[in-house]
């Protein structure tokens, strides 16, 4: 592994300035007050369990508070072997958080994806490829690889660390980076605490004005206390917490065209098709293309609730013994309410504007100009049913529900220069969804719609009927049943985990200080079942209004920009009276019958060992000291399912084994007591999600002029393998803060990534997507942060504060030109931002603690090459605003405000000039909680 030339410059430019700022780090740092047990156990938990027994007790001056929390922080980061940035409970505490993925976007280089108004995916450095564990052991929701982090509530978080490289002792599993939280422990604490909240939150829906604004009540308690028995020091902890959200998430879309139109100057169009070439109906035409237009109305009620437990046991000075069990559980009920009025089939069009020709207008197949607006009346080309444009609504009545239950026992010892840490694991977790769906359409609709408007989204001008006045959408008379899908699947993920991990701590003053070593094994299960179903009535059509009673048809809120409110199926309806539905339709009651083509079944065996060494040198009166090590890891796999490409279906059984070599290095070096650097290089692997490796082909079939589409795994993945390069220069205040500059490179193999391919299966055409590996890439950047009190200040000004963070990161990656191609072409790296930053403004003083916070993630790339005309799809930079005031109104009770998404920004996606995607719009929350502590 060799140095590279960006992280080669700051070891040069250090190096180089070494022999002026020379000083010997003061190891005792005897003239600090010691800190607390509390500050001691958090510390001692940031690094890895068999590191904590041999890392010294720092003394720092004892704060409390946010600074308290901050000062916590810093000290993990300092003493770490490794890159790694922290955010502690009481700072949790600050941030209107309720979920762990909400806490983790204030940390440097940490990006967050959101959907239906929660924290659904944490990136690091631009990469998703993020390995969770709790205290060190690894968690995962149902049959991903990966935590859920909206399942997990703060209220059970001690702490988490972001190590943003590895050491030979830590879990693999993710080239971006690994997220550790640490749960509340009773020894964390002096004695008896007690803590707890009740609040309220009113989320206020964005795009449709039709929404009532959403009342979603929480609350949570923990007690915690520790005593001397004649048996040893015992203590316990349990905790609960509950919260409810009653949400909205309006979508607007704007779907990819399927056909050419060949424009005339007198704005009327004439379809040519969808198979090129291309050529204009007439010399003086223009060749166009229109996208279809619609929208997606998400809402429902979902709860999340967690249980957690912990009891400690010091049964002598040596040894400790420990149990701590968490329960996470979620249910969701939710309305998928589409509408649509899909004109890029309709025969005619009129009133057509077009884009100015230029760049936008270029394609593949030569120039072909997005149509900004047009007009299409209605056309019908069979049966009474069969009319373009195809104006139609569907609802989705999804119920699912997640539990996840972790267990853990462990065992730590340190007797003089040994210290052992041995941990027993069980995770058990699973997930069910059941959907049931009904379309409905309004026959002989015209439409008038635009793709592109005045902020650079589409929407309804007016969608109408012969004789019928205003908007057709909002008369549920206008609509007919079409028909029935219903689909459930069940997943379900399972692993027992032993580890042991152990330190000797060599004495005298030789250059090796600590050996360490361990053993992991697991044994991990995951398997997917599931079916789908289809209905649809032959002949007439019964009118939607009156098939099964008022209480079947609902109004949807709907969108803004696409004309307000239209008419669907209830989703209540579909959920609670989903037999009835099935009647109406003449299917069998209950669920479709199991497909034994989506079944899926993997098991995974793991074998790990690692050993390092941990060293210290002092040359010209520089402290250096680091670790240097390797992780050896086994794994054994097998397989079984069935795939689908095309109408060729076989069996998948497999049965793999593959070994990874992961070596790491890594080196802090303190060139003054306050200055000091972070060294570190390294291998690292990312496993293929499950889901990603299953086969099972999943298919939503085509209406009447819209293309089925559908979804699979591919079994044949293979890890994403990295080559990691990190080197900090770090500055730390004198009383609380740091500023430090990061340097980073990942030279990437075998990037996973989606391909999108017309497939015929069963005579229909089909738009599949499957994943692969793609070629090699590389990954670089620069992290530049900043945190600080401004204590220095006279009066009042000293109680603010302030966090800034910036990453500015290039990347590219070679990416298969095509499914199963052997030929590459250079692209940028799929959901990398090239720039992202937090700003943070604090004030705690006078019982106040505030923190207004923006956080922004920059424009990234969401789909390579995306059909028909091979453009990527860019999603643009985001910028979040939250805001969180505290006030104490005596020692034990305080008050809280809360604001989430002031700005009301929403995500956006394009093609390009003139040719917009998504438009989602994220609610804004606000929220006042009463909090306690004893």
């Amino acid at each position: 592994m060799r140095v590279k030339p960006i992280c080669a410059a700051i070891m040069l430019m250090s190096a180089y300035g070494a022999p002026a700022l020379a000083q010997t780090v003061a190891g005792t740092n005897a003239e600090i007050e010691a800190r607390t047990d509390t500050e001691a156990a958090t510390a001692a938990q940031a690094v890895p369990a068999a590191e904590a027994a041999a890392v010294p007790a720092a003394a720092v001056v004892q704060v409390t508070g946010l600074r308290q929390s901050l000062r916590s922080a810093e000290d993990i980061k300092r003493d770490a072997p490794q890159v790694v940035d922290a955010i502690n409970a009481d700072d949790i505490g600050k941030f209107p958080d309720r979920q762990a993925g909400d806490a983790l976007q204030r940390i440097a280089g940490v990006q967050v994806g959101r959907d239906r108004g929660e924290t659904s995916t944490v990136i690091i450095r631009g990469l998703p490829d993020v390995a969770t564990t709790l205290d060190g052991n690894e968690i995962f929701t149902a049959a991903g690889r990966r935590l859920s982090y909206q399942d997990l509530p703060v209220q059970s978080i001690a702490g988490m660390e972001v190590y943003k490289s590895a050491t030979a002792n830590q879990f693999e599993g993710g080239i971006a980076g690994a997220v550790n939280i640490r749960l509340r422990a009773p020894f964390d604490n002096k004695g008896f605490t007690g803590t707890g909240y009740i609040e309220d939150r009113v989320n206020q829906t964005n795009g449709s004005g039709n929404t009532p604004d959403k009342h979603s009540p929480g609350g949570g308690f923990l007690v915690s206390n520790r005593w001397n028995t004649a048996f040893g020091e015992m203590g316990a902890l349990f905790d609960v917490a509950v919260n409810r959200d009653n949400w909205a998430y309006p979508v607007q879309y704007v779907d990819r065209p399927d056909n050419v139109f060949s424009v005339r100057p007198d704005g009327s169009a004439t379809r040519l098709g969808n198979v090129g070439p291309y050529a204009p109906a007439a010399p003086d035409d223009v060749l166009g293309q229109l996208p279809n237009i619609g929208g997606i109305y998400n809402a429902g009620q979902r709860e999340r609730q967690s249980v957690h437990g912990a009891f400690q046991w010091k049964v002598n000075p040596r040894l400790t013994a420990s149990a701590q069990y968490l329960g996470m559980g979620y249910q969701g009920r939710s309305g998928v309410n589409y509408v649509m009025s899909n004109v890029t089939w309709a025969p005619r069009l009129t009133d057509v504007v077009l884009a100015p020709q230029g760049s936008a207008c270029a394609t593949p197949q030569g120039a072909i100009c997005p149509i900004l607006a047009a007009s299409a009346p209605a056309a019908r080309f069979g049966n009474a049913y069969d009319w373009d444009p195809y104006t139609a609504s569907s609802s989705w009545g999804q119920n699912e529900r997640t539990a996840t239950h972790y267990l853990n026992l462990g065992l730590k010892y340190a007797d003089g220069p040994l210290s052992v840490d041995s941990q027993f694991g069980y995770t058990r977790s699973r997930f069910v969804n059941d959907t049931v769906i009904v379309d409905q359409q309004v026959p002989g609709a015209s439409a008038s719609v635009y793709s592109y408007g005045a902020d650079g989204h589409g929407g309804f001008n007016a969608i109408t009927l012969p004789g019928s006045g205003g908007n057709a959408l909002q008369d549920p008379r206008n609509y007919v049943l079409r028909g029935l899908v219903q689909n459930w699947n069940e997943q379900a993920g399972s692993q027992l985990q032993w580890r042991t991990d152990a330190t000797w701590r060599l004495g005298g003053d030789g250059f090796f200080t600590a050996l360490l070593g361990g053993l992991r094994l697991s044994s991990r299960k995951a398997s997917y079942h599931g079916a789908e179903g289809y209905a649809d009535f032959s002949g007439e059509r019964p009118g939607a209004a009156g098939a099964l009673g008022p209480a079947f048809q609902a109004r949807v809120p709907g969108l803004d920009r696409l004309g307000g409110a239209w008419y669907g199926p209830s989703s209540d309806f579909l959920i609670d009276d989903a037999d009835a539905v099935r009647a109406l339709y003449g299917a069998a009651s209950g669920r479709v019958p199991d497909d034994p083509g989506r079944l899926f079944d993997q098991r995974e065996r793991n074998a790990t060992l690692y050993l390092a060494a941990r060293w210290a040198a002092n040359p010209g009166g520089i402290d250096v000291k680091g670790e240097i090590g390797a992780r050896v890891v086994r794994l054994n796999r097998e397989l079984s399912g069935m795939t689908r490409i095309g109408d060729a279906v076989s069996n998948v059984d497999l049965s793999t084994y593959e070994t990874n070599y992961l070596p790491s290095a890594s080196a802090v070096v303190g060139w003054t007591e306050d200055l000091q650097s972070h060294f570190s290089v390294g291998k690292t692997i990312t496993r293929p999600n499950f889901g990603t490796l299953n086969p099972a082909l999943t298919l939503v079939p085509s209406t009447v002029n819209l293309p089925g589409s559908g979804g699979a795994g591919n079994p044949y993945l293979a890890p994403t393998r990295s080559t990691n390069i990190d080197a900090t220069l770090e500055y730390y205040f004198q009383k609380n803060g740091f500023a430090q500059v990061a340097l980073f490179n990942r030279d990437i193999d075998g990037y996973e990534q989606s391909f999108t391919r017309d497939e015929v299966i069963g005579g229909q055409v089909y738009r599949v997507t499957r994943p692969q590996n793609s070629g090699k890439g590389r990954l670089r950047g620069a992290e530049f942060g900043i945190q600080k009190f401004f204590d220095f200040l006279p009066g009042p000004w000293a109680n603010f504060g302030a966090q800034a963070n910036a990453t500015w990161i290039d990347g590219d990656n070679q990416s298969r030109t095509a499914f199963d191609s052997d030929t590459y072409t250079t692209t940028p790296l799929t959901g990398v931002a090239r720039k992202s930053y937090n700003l943070a403004l604090l004030y705690e003083g006078n019982g106040i603690t505030g923190r207004l916070a923006a956080t922004r993630r920059g424009d990234y790339v969401e789909q390579i090459a995306e059909a028909p005309f091979n453009q990527d799809r860019v999603v643009k930079g985001a910028t979040f605003v939250d805001l969180s005031i505290g006030y104490e109104i005596n020692d034990t009770v305080s008050l809280q405000f809360d604001a989430i998404n002031l700005t009301r920004t929403k995500f956006e996606s394009t093609l390009g000039e003139y040719m917009p995607r998504d438009v989602r719009y994220n609610p804004t929350t606000y929220g006042l909680s009463l909090r306690f502590r004893m």
